[in-house]
Protein backbone atom coordinates (compact mmCIF):
# COMPACT_ATOMS: atom_id res chain seq x y z
CA UNK A 1 0.00 0.00 0.00
CA UNK A 2 1.00 3.61 -0.52
CA UNK A 3 -0.71 6.45 1.25
CA UNK A 4 -0.56 9.50 -1.10
CA UNK A 5 1.28 11.80 1.74
CA UNK A 6 4.44 9.24 0.54
CA UNK A 7 6.45 9.93 -2.38
CA UNK A 8 7.95 6.34 -1.91
CA UNK A 9 6.63 2.59 -1.18
CA UNK A 10 5.26 2.07 2.10
CA UNK A 11 4.21 -1.35 3.33
CA UNK A 12 2.18 -2.15 6.63
CA UNK A 13 3.06 -5.40 8.22
CA UNK A 14 0.02 -7.06 10.07
CA UNK A 15 -0.41 -10.35 12.26
CA UNK A 16 -3.38 -12.52 13.08
CA UNK A 17 -5.56 -8.76 11.74
CA UNK A 18 -3.38 -6.36 14.48
CA UNK A 19 -1.13 -3.68 13.02
CA UNK A 20 2.78 -4.38 14.11
CA UNK A 21 4.58 -1.86 12.25
CA UNK A 22 4.96 0.18 8.71
CA UNK A 23 8.31 -0.12 6.40
CA UNK A 24 8.97 2.98 4.20
CA UNK A 25 11.75 4.19 1.79
CA UNK A 26 10.41 7.58 2.56
CA UNK A 27 13.46 9.69 3.85
CA UNK A 28 16.45 7.88 1.89
CA UNK A 29 16.19 5.75 -1.41
CA UNK A 30 18.71 3.24 -0.23
CA UNK A 31 17.14 3.31 3.34
CA UNK A 32 14.63 1.47 4.09
CA UNK A 33 12.83 2.59 7.95
CA UNK A 34 10.70 0.87 10.44
CA UNK A 35 7.98 2.41 12.49
CA UNK A 36 5.91 0.85 15.24
CA UNK A 37 2.38 2.43 16.48
CA UNK A 38 2.11 4.13 19.70
CA UNK A 39 -1.23 3.82 22.31
CA UNK A 40 -2.79 6.73 20.48
CA UNK A 41 -2.80 5.18 17.22
CA UNK A 42 -0.08 7.24 15.74
CA UNK A 43 3.32 6.05 14.60
CA UNK A 44 6.54 6.61 16.71
CA UNK A 45 9.65 7.52 15.57
CA UNK A 46 11.39 6.07 12.24
CA UNK A 47 14.12 3.71 12.97
CA UNK A 48 16.53 2.61 10.03
CA UNK A 49 15.61 -1.24 9.67
CA UNK A 50 19.07 -2.61 9.22
CA UNK A 51 19.81 -0.94 13.09
CA UNK A 52 16.16 -2.43 14.43
CA UNK A 53 17.46 -5.42 13.00
CA UNK A 54 20.91 -5.49 14.40
CA UNK A 55 19.40 -4.53 17.54
CA UNK A 56 16.89 -7.46 17.73
CA UNK A 57 19.60 -9.84 16.47
CA UNK A 58 21.89 -8.55 19.94
CA UNK A 59 18.68 -8.97 22.40
CA UNK A 60 17.89 -11.92 21.12
CA UNK A 61 21.54 -13.36 21.28
CA UNK A 62 21.48 -11.61 24.92
CA UNK A 63 18.47 -13.79 25.83
CA UNK A 64 19.73 -17.12 25.04
CA UNK A 65 23.14 -16.85 27.24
Amino acid sequence: MSDINYQNLVAEVSYDGQFLLLLDREQWNDCLCVAFPQQDGMLGARVPLSEFIDQLKTSADNLCR
